[in-house]
């Protein structure tokens, strides 16, 4: 069993939408970094609601070492039962990469999972991420540049917008990287507000009026200027009269948005997000950065993966479209860049990202936990 972008949502419907509280993740042979990362928010999220999950971890040493060099187990606070004095050898080997033949247990795990919290810190962890690719592999100064902006974008997402309405307890903003033998991954995810939630932010309502815009005091029904601006008046209207009348059109124009915007689909808003570079922010200087992100990948021959809500996007050479999925907050991402973009040269890893291996004198068991 492999946990994929695709194969998650199999995991997620039976959480969220069958309300199981048992995970038996045994037979689970490679996992790849966005599956990860929703895993991570699931046991968060089910743990925050009051029905913590009891999850079988997989029984598969290697994928249990890849999970742990990820620091999958440390970020959800599980704790596995030790390893054997000559398995912590073993590790430390790998982990360093002095030991041939045993790097290739956690070689893939480029990044482990962070915490993007503040925006103070994204410049650190953005230059972290640059540091542990260049340091692995001579990459091209072109294509890295790109990464390092679409890092900049992403990471800089979650402060600014998974919980711009202030009500989410804990966005819990991540991200990880890994190479799957093909492709570079990265996965940037959170359990904050999601696409559409922000959107509707782009028109503020007032507190009160059930969905009603905010008008400007002069053109609230009954004012003085408004009163002003129905008076016929002879020749031509004054500056000042037009520019109120070209602001109260302004105003109907965003009305009938915001009404619109207040049944905002996931579907809806994940589409205009991507394609059409939509921002909670009114300025026109904002925004466009997922559609850029999207546009550049999609050019590398890339696969681009974009959930929220109850909507994803899976976007490959083969095609792609927006699908409905289990509801859960917030936004996932994953990019998977070819390594050939970065000058990499042939696959290190074996097809599909971290494979199960047989690891003879290592099995810890099956244990469960109550996550």
């Amino acid at each position: 069993m492999r946990l994929t972008s695709e194969t998650i949502e199999d995991v997620l419907d039976l959480v969220l939408v069958q309300a199981e509280r048992s995970l038996d993740l045994r037979d689970v042979g490679s996992i790849d970094a966005y599956a990860l990362l929703l895993l991570d928010l699931v046991v968060r999220h089910a743990r925050e609601s009051g029905a913590p999950l009891r999850v079988t971890w997989p029984e598969s040493p290697s994928v249990r070492r890849w999970m742990t060099a990820m620091r999958f187990f440390v970020d959800v606070k599980v704790g596995l039962a030790p390893r054997p004095p000559e398995e912590s050898t073993v590790w430390q080997q790998a982990t360093c990469g002095s030991a041939a033949g045993a790097c290739d247990l956690v070689a893939s795990a480029l990044a482990p999972i962070v915490s993007i919290d503040r925006e103070d810190d994204v410049s650190r962890l953005v230059g972290s991420f640059d540091d542990r690719l260049s340091d692995r592999y001579p990459i091209d100064e072109s294509p890295r540049r790109r990464f390092l902006r679409i890092l900049l974008e992403l990471f800089q997402n979650i402060p600014q917008h998974a919980n711009a309405t202030r009500d989410v307890l804990d966005p819990h903003g991540i991200a990880a990287m890994h190479d799957d033998g093909h492709s570079i991954v990265l996965a940037i995810a959170d359990k904050g507000i999601g696409l559409a939630r922000s959107l509707r932010l782009r028109l503020r309502l007032r507190p009160g009026l059930r969905g009603s815009p905010r008008l400007r005091p002069e053109l609230r029904s009954g004012s003085s200027e408004q009163s002003r601006l129905e008076q016929p008046s002879l020749g031509q209207a004054s500056p000042a009269q037009a520019s109120l009348k070209q602001t109260s059109l302004e105003q109907t124009r965003l009305e009938q948005a915001c009404l619109a915007q207040t049944s905002l689909s996931d579907a809806d808003a994940l589409r205009a997000v991507v394609f059409d570079g939509r921002s909670r922010f009114r300025d026109p200087g904002r925004g466009h950065e997922l559609e850029r992100i999207f546009r550049l990948v999609r050019s590398w021959e890339g696969t681009v993966v974009v959930r929220s809500g109850s909507a994803l996007l899976y976007q490959s050479e083969a095609g792609g479209d927006v699908v409905d999925v289990a509801p859960f907050p917030g936004v996932q991402i994953a990019l998977s860049i070819p390594r050939a973009v970065f000058g990499i040269g042939e696959a290190a890893f074996g097809e599909g990202g971290v494979e199960s291996r047989g690891d003879p004198g290592f099995n810890e068991g099956n244990e469960e936990d109550d996550v």
